[in-house]
């Protein structure tokens, strides 16, 4: 009994392996599918990288303090700052800030646009948030970041009270635009159409089945395969001795 088991997981074993090499053989078939679904993807993928626009980042680094006037501080001083630093990049994207800078400018976003293109980040392990905003336009980009910067001291007076933030550093106009990484799209457009291409070499396999191997007739008949007749090539005697 324990012998037949043992057999009987060893076949299933050997069949698992032949279905591993079934699916490579598969992707071997359906090749010419799997490189036509790739082809068109890898154009996109290059018309969409080559024709992404040049975008402009401008940033401003603003400094958080607590209002101590000591010279030292205590870590309990840099533990408060610090957590004004995370509420402050929070009012930063506040919708009111976002919806003054929108009417003076006159941009086109909505606040939730706007806000989608501002990045607001403390330093780690300082009093400093980075706020950067980045557009088009280069010249746009310094000019909002600025006055972002500006509203969102306006913003803290009024809501904490108190005047403990100030720009250490001004955004200026960027030269250089953002890299466009058109090598990491063409790869990852390279990848999605191989993704792609097998998933449809699998679907049309799953709709043409047919029967490759004894688990296909075990699973249609219901019952265990005994064993297999291998194929004997037939001569006839005539045909061997006048070939000898």
């Amino acid at each position: 009994m324990r012998q037949q088991l043992y057999e009987q997981e060893k076949y299933y074993e050997d069949e698992n392996e032949i279905d591993l090499l079934d699916l490579i053989f598969m992707v071997i078939r359906r090749w010419k599918v799997i490189v036509l679904m790739i082809i068109p993807t890898v154009v996109l993928g290059f018309f969409f990288a080559m024709t992404r626009p040049s975008v402009y980042q401008a940033d401003t680094t603003l400094i958080v303090s607590s209002g101590m006037q000591s010279v030292g501080l205590e870590s309990s001083d840099i533990a408060l700052n610090q957590k004004l630093v995370v509420t402050y990049s929070e009012i930063a994207k506040s919708r009111d800030i976002l919806t003054r800078v929108i009417s003076k400018y006159d941009l086109v976003e909505s606040p939730a646009a706007l806000g989608n293109r501002i990045s607001v980040r403390p330093v780690k392990d300082t009093e400093l948030i980075k706020l950067t905003y980045s557009c088009n336009d280069p010249k746009l980009a310094e000019a909002v970041t600025n006055e972002l910067a500006n509203e969102f001291i306006k913003k803290i007076g009024q809501v904490m009270k108190v005047r403990n933030v100030s720009v250490v550093e001004k955004a200026i106009e960027p030269i250089l635009p953002l890299p466009k990484k058109r090598g990491i799209i063409l790869l990852a457009s390279i990848i999605l159409g191989g993704i792609l291409g097998v998933g449809v070499a699998f679907l049309i396999e799953f709709l043409h089945k047919k029967v490759r191997k004894s688990l296909d007739i075990e699973k249609i008949l219901g019952v265990q395969m005994l064993g297999m007749i291998p194929e004997i090539e037939i001569v006839n005697k005539g045909e061997e001795s006048h070939e000898s």
